[in-house]
């Protein structure tokens, strides 16, 4: 009975097996699920249904049930590692798909070693990533070459922004030009190295690839080139951005936002991009583009810098508009979440704290944070953000003492230059040239081990020469001298000092190195005798003419003196005859006010005006009848008052008001104003 019922089963199976088959010849996945369904259905045993069925579904993009279904079927898709793996990779479990390949006793094959390494991309580690695409591309040769390539250019641009320290050996066939991804992945490596004009050419090279490659398949419209181009411009316009040409920058960012691009980090990165082109500037604008690249489904498109980037920004925009407690819960909340050691955040925080006027918090803080070890190298901005403190607060015996404790600052001019102003500042010279000396000892030990000679140290030995020469530190003058007549053997300037100061002290090297000096017959080399005279003929011609008239007015002056008469006479300029006024009179003394205006002199009366019953026409309200001329004799005597009378005036009735008047301005008439022109 039971083996009649199995070929019952079979019979039924036969047909649908050879449809399913059909189906996946095509590629018709809708199709062979429903065929798969009707044979589990038949029979709920059937492994190769099972396994089929699996992989219809991730054909047709159902991960969720994919997945679903391997772990209802374990037995039946033991062997189904690598669809499990990538089912999880697709539902963005990065950390399944890890364990699951991990859990592979046998080595894995070339597909999951490929997905290995992307589920290595995605977890940050991109040394171990690094590795896995070299071997991938040194063992396989097929038609995915480039895409492996691609690959793993792009995981090396990424490990260098995540890790600047890190020493990745970049050999001579890992950078390609190949393809549109290779160009794009190589001028990123170019930009985490900071080279952006090599990287600027390369990015407008991926770019044209790009649109040449897409308008040869023929069936895109520009706007849809355009977005397919959008992370290409925006790295472009980022570059343009690390260059200083912010128009541009700008124009291409505003123009890939323009053209709605699908991808959602690109999105984040312009609009985060945006923001920190405005600077404290359009605040608004900047809260928008902040709160477009911290948006929660944009999260899971960024990488874990990316994320840290976008949210340190938010607090800085928070720092901008104040809402200090803001900014802090923000940068609160990131410290607990990473354990990062980067200074971003403890910077973030200084400047909270600065702009909260907490100098002392501030310092203790990023004192604290540079003691504390964790980090690999605490970086020069970090350094001098704290040196910047400590001096606002006016502590430079410790900011002297700090500088001086870190070697790296100590072999860069512009930290040298500033402390040996520092210690000028506190009077201690001899400390000062004991930084000097140090700091060129060192960076001239440094470049012999390099092999090379930096400008720095040419610089530093310059500096250090003036200064010593100012101390009287004669012997030390001459080390230097040295030193650079061995960095520039040719430099005639520093071997004729160099021989004026062994004149003092050993004449005999002083000979010797008098013999590397140029003679006068390769001196003169080059030299045109006529031009010279040519040249300066005519000024000598006026020379002789000035002392043959010196000769003949004078005979007892010398040439020389004649010369010198005459040029002191040609500078001295013509006396012009004075005009005295037509009415001076030269034994009456000058009237001592005559600088100031009359207005302000001490006899100034004003005009007189018309007398009489004229006077005060045009005066009072609209038809009054005119006072007198006692009356306009009285309004005069008080108006003249006033002014020797400051606090109080007197009337003709005897009565004294006890209201004060304010004082006027010394050399200004407190009486009525007068209309008309003076």
């Amino acid at each position: 009975m039971a083996s009649e019922k199995q070929e019952k089963i079979d019979e039924q199976l036969r047909p649908l097996y050879a449809e399913l088959q059909k189906h996946g010849q095509t590629q018709d996945w809708d199709r062979a699920l429903k065929v798969t369904k009707k044979i589990l259905g038949v029979s709920s045993n059937e492994k190769k249904a099972t396994q089929c069925k699996i992989i219809c579904l991730m054909q047709l993009d159902k991960f969720d049930e994919a997945l679903t279904t391997i772990v209802k079927n374990t037995a039946d898709t033991a062997d189904l590692i690598f669809e499990r793996a990538y089912c999880e990779y697709r539902l963005n479990r990065i950390e399944d798909a890890f364990n699951t390949l991990k859990s592979v006793e046998r080595e894995l094959d070339e597909r999951e070693q490929e997905l290995f390494a992307q589920v290595l991309f995605k977890l940050e580690k991109y040394a171990e990533c690094v590795e896995s695409y070299r071997s991938l591309l040194k063992n396989n040769e097929d038609e995915y070459q480039s895409t492996r390539q691609a690959n793993f250019i792009a995981a090396l641009a990424t490990w260098k922004l995540i890790d600047p320290s890190a020493k990745i050996k970049i050999e001579s066939n890992d950078l390609s030009d190949e393809t549109y991804d290779t160009t794009y992945n190589s001028a990123c490596v170019l930009l985490t190295s900071g080279q952006y004009v090599e990287a600027e050419s390369k990015l407008r090279k991926a770019d044209a690839q790009c649109r040449r490659e897409l308008e040869e398949e023929g069936d895109m419209a520009e706007d849809e080139i355009s977005r397919e181009t959008a992370n290409i411009r925006v790295q472009l316009a980022y570059c343009l951005q690390q260059q200083d040409k912010n128009v541009e920058a700008l124009t291409l960012y505003n123009d890939v936002l323009k053209s709605k691009p699908t991808d959602l980090a690109v999105i984040a990165v312009a609009s985060n991009n945006l923001a920190v082109l405005n600077r404290d500037q359009n605040l608004f604008d900047s809260r928008k583009r902040i709160k477009t690249a911290s948006a929660p489904e944009t999260e899971p498109k960024l990488n874990a810098f990316q994320k840290k980037v976008v949210q340190v920004n938010e607090a800085l925009l928070a720092i901008y508009t104040g809402q200090h407690e803001v900014a802090r819960r923000i940068l609160d909340k990131m410290v607990q979440k990473s354990d990062d050691t980067d200074d971003t955040i403890p910077l973030a925080k200084v400047s909270l704290l600065m702009k909260e006027k907490k100098l002392t918090e501030a310092t203790q803080l990023l004192q604290d944070f540079i003691q504390s070890g964790k980090q690999k190298q605490v970086s020069i901005y970090c350094r001098l953000t704290y040196v910047q403190l400590l001096l606002a607060q006016g502590k430079v015996n410790q900011t002297c003492d700090y500088l001086r404790s870190d070697a790296e600052l100590l072999v860069k001019p512009g930290i040298v230059a500033t402390l040996v102003t520092l210690y000028n500042y506190l009077e201690d010279s001899k400390s000062a040239a004991t930084v000097l000396n140090e700091a060129v000892d060192r960076l001239y030990n440094l470049d012999r081990t390099k092999g090379k000679t930096s400008r720095a140290l040419a610089y530093l030995i310059k500096q250090n020469i003036i200064y010593q020469e100012k101390q009287g530190n004669a012997q030390r003058v001459t080390e230097m001298l040295e030193i650079l007549h061995k960095l520039y053997p040719n430099d005639t300037t520093t071997l004729s000092k160099l021989i004026v100061h062994y004149l003092k002290s050993d004449p005999d090297r002083a000979n010797l190195l008098a013999q590397k000096l140029p003679s006068i017959k390769q001196l003169a080399e080059g030299v045109d005798a006529d031009m010279l005279e040519s040249t300066f003929g005519k000024r000598v011609q006026k020379a002789e003419k000035t002392t043959e008239k010196t000769k003949s007015g004078d005979s007892k002056s010398t040439p020389a003196t004649a010369v010198a008469t005459n040029a002191t006479k040609q500078k001295k300029r013509r006396k012009r005859k004075i005009r005295l006024p037509k009415k001076y009179d030269p034994s009456s003394k000058p009237d001592p006010e005559r600088w100031l205006p009359l207005r302000e002199r001490s006899y100034y009366r004003g005009k007189r005006g018309k007398r009489g019953k004229q006077a005060a026409i045009g005066k009072g309200t609209q038809g009054a009848v005119g006072s007198d001329q006692s009356a306009t004799t009285t309004m005069t005597t008080a108006t003249g008052a006033q002014r020797s009378m400051p606090t109080s005036k007197t009337t003709t009735g005897g009565a004294t008001s006890t209201q004060p008047k304010p004082t006027p301005p010394s050399g200004k008439v407190a009486g009525n104003k007068r209309r008309g022109k003076h």
